[in-house]
Order: C-alpha cells, then sequence, then structure tokens
C-alpha cells in the first residue's frame, strides 16, 4: 500500500502536517485458505468447454457446452414464394474451432456427440455451471485419437434426417411473408462428452470458422454443378454445464463457502473445480482505521505462485469481497449501483468513479 501526506498549502486539503509530509510503503502478509464455490458463471462469452479432465489436487471435471445459432447470410430454399423450391439440400455441417485444450498428453481419446437442447436458451438469463440441458436429438457422434496441440478443426456433419426436416422448417419460413429468417430462434445444440474422453476443449463461438453451414444445389439437373452456402452463426445464448467430482481429492468433502486449509499451506485458485483461494484484509482494515489522516496513493495485491507446466492456464481473475456469511457478492459485477461497495475497482474506477474492477495479471 502506497500513501502519502499533503501539506495545507495544497488546494482542498484541510490537514496541517507540518513538515511531516511524505510518501511511504507498508507491506502486509495476509493470512490465506481455501475456499469452494458452486456458483460459477459461464454464460456469454462466445465459448464452451467440451470433455473431461482428471487432476490430482482438485478432482476430475466433465463439461458439456451448449449455444444458440441463427442465420448470418445465404440462400434460402422457396425465397420467391413459389409453389416448389428451386433448390434442394446436398448436406449440413457442424464446423467448431479450439482455442486451448487441458489433458494429461497431446494424444489423447476425444469422444463427442452433438445434439439439439429440448428447449431455447434465453440470452436475458442467467446461466450457472451447475445446470444441465435435457437433450431430445442426437445429431452426430466423434470419437477418436486426437492431437490437441494440432488438430484445432472439428466438423460434424448431421444426422440426414434431421438435416432434412431442419432444410424443410427453412423452406416454411421463406415462403411466409410472417416470418423472417433473421427474427427465428431454433432450439440449441449442447456437446455431450462421452465417459472415455481424455482431454477438456474450449469452443471459441466467435471464430470466423466456426458455424452451421447449410449446402445445397439446384434441383434442376443440368445445374447440379453449382453448390449454394447458407451461414448460420453461433451467436445469442451460450454456456458450460461442469460436472466436479473431488472424490479422492484433497477438496474431498470440503462445505461450500466455509474456509478449507490443505495439509501443504498452500492455496488453489481454479475456477473450473470451483476452488479459490480467500484472505483476511483484517491487519490493512485495521491500519486504515489507525491512520485516519493519510491519503492512499495505490494498493496492490500480489500473489507468489508455483507454475503447474500441465494447468498453466490462469492469466487474469477478479477479487470480490466475502459477506458476513463467507460468501461473495456475486452480483457486483451485474449492478453498477453495488459495484464499488463489493468488487475491488482498478484506479481509474475510484478516479474517474467508472465501473471498472481490478483484473489480476499474470507476471
Amino acid at each position: 500500500v502506497f500513501f502519502g501526506c499533503e501539506t495545507q498549502g495544497d488546494l482542498g486539503i484541510q490537514y496541517d502536517l507540518g513538515s511531516d509530509a511524505n510518501v511511504r510503503f507498508v507491506e502486509f502478509t495476509l493470512p490465506a485458505t481455501n475456499m469452494f464455490l458452486d456458483s460459477l458463471r459461464t454464460d456469454s462469452e462466445n465459448r464452451v468447454l467440451a470433455g473431461r479432465y482428471t487432476d490430482p489436487v482438485t478432482g476430475s471435471l466433465t463439461a458439456e457446452g451448449y449455444f444458440e445459432f441463427l442465420y448470418d447470410d445465404g440462400p434460402l430454399p422457396r425465397g420467391t414464394n413459389d409453389d416448389s423450391d428451386s433448390i434442394e439440400l446436398d448436406s449440413i455441417v457442424v464446423i467448431l474451432e479450439t482455442t486451448a485444450s487441458l489433458s494429461a498428453s497431446n494424444n489423447v481419446q476425444l469422444s463427442l456427440r452433438l445434439a439439439q437442447l429440448e428447449e431455447e436458451l434465453s440470452i436475458a438469463s442467467v446461466f450457472l455451471s451447475s445446470t444441465q440441458q435435457d437433450t431430445v436429438n442426437p445429431l452426430r457422434s466423434f470419437s477418436r485419437i486426437i492431437n490437441t496441440s494440432t488438430d484445432t478443426l472439428f466438423r460434424f456433419s448431421l444426422d440426414s434426417s434431421f438435416a432434412q426436416l431442419f432444410y424443410n422448417e427453412l423452406s416454411s419460413i421463406a415462403g411466409d411473408d410472417d416470418q423472417f429468417i433473421t427474427a427465428t430462434k431454433f432450439n440449441a445444440l449442447g456437446l455431450v462428452t462421452d465417459e472415455d474422453t481424455e482431454c477438456m476443449l474450449s469452443f471459441d463461438l466467435a471464430s470466423d470458422t466456426s458455424s452451421l453451414v447449410v449446402y445445397s444445389s439446384p434441383v434442376e439437373i443440368g445445374e447440379r454443378d453449382t453448390s449454394y452456402l447458407t451461414y448460420f452463426r453461433f451467436t445469442g445464448a451460450d454456456y458450460t454445464y461442469l460436472e466436479r467430482d473431488r472424490s479422492g481429492s484433497q477438496f474431498e468433502g470440503i462445505t461450500e463457502q466455509m474456509n478449507f486449509d490443505l495439509s501443504s499451506n498452500e492455496t488453489i485458485i481454479d475456477p473450473l473445480a470451483g476452488i479459490t483461494t480467500a484472505f483476511d484484509l483484517s491487519q490493512v482494515t485495521d491500519f486504515f482505521e489507525d491512520n485516519p489522516s493519510i491519503i492512499i496513493n495505490n494498493a496492490t495485491l500480489a500473489y507468489e505462485f508455483e507454475a503447474e507446466d500441465e494447468r498453466d492456464t490462469l492469466v487474469s481473475f477478479v477479487n470480490f469481497f466475502r459477506k458476513p456469511d463467507l460468501s461473495i457478492f456475486g452480483p457486483a459485477l451485474a449492478s453498477t449501483s453495488t459495484a464499488f461497495n463489493n468488487v475491488v475497482m482498478s484506479d481509474n474506477a475510484y478516479l474517474r468513479a467508472q465501473f471498472d474492477t481490478a483484473a489480476g495479471r499474470l507476471s
């Protein structure tokens, strides 16, 4: 904590501090512990996770990713209200690009199922990692050994019967003057993980490559060398469901929101596992109360950590204040009226009265 004392001659300062004006530095070693939080928010990140990963410290994780798709560009069947379509379906393909992975080695088994959800997702809703969706239509499965460092594009050719039903729906929408394809919502898709999967992947929904593509061609035989592509982008609501199994790990039996100490006296920050570090600020608040006439110039929280090569993925995080019942005030990020009282803010936020949380950075 850097703090300074100004003289009375400076505009706006009413303290007569004489010759003791100075800038000083004081450092506190804060007691820290672990805590478990089940209410991880994973929606509207333009990415979803799918797969499985086991960590000897925090336990096993299984992820399912859910996401919407909306019309973007390309021709539709029956676009001119004719009695019959001039183009017909060839195939429908879902293409997904990955940006990161968690695995014990590069060559691992990946088994995923692409399925349609039972209902739509609402972009106005808050989706937590503890909420699992029901699937109704299995669309395609993927199972093979992959190389997580080089295999980044995954293609799912959708089941032919579902593809034709979806194409018929597009034809109906395009042929109805009261319906608009740009305003139509379809049931969301889900990436479901099978038990033999040995890695967890992060899929970038905002990538230029990630899309649902409808391939069609002219009905007229003489024009069959032409192919049309209609694109649907993965925009709208999305989130990741996480199933956590801490049995056999160092965190087995931990109670949510309660402090938990490891025998190694170390703390963990693992958002996927719901494990985070909690520290006590009472020394700092006591110092502020004992020194009411100082001006705080800057305060920095620093964490010393041991790098784990296989899980060296945490590069940024946000600090929350805890409530008297030891829970955190999660809505602080969603409401600017409470943010300054419940989330640790950046310097500019306090100076300019702006809602800007102080995110930690790896250095």
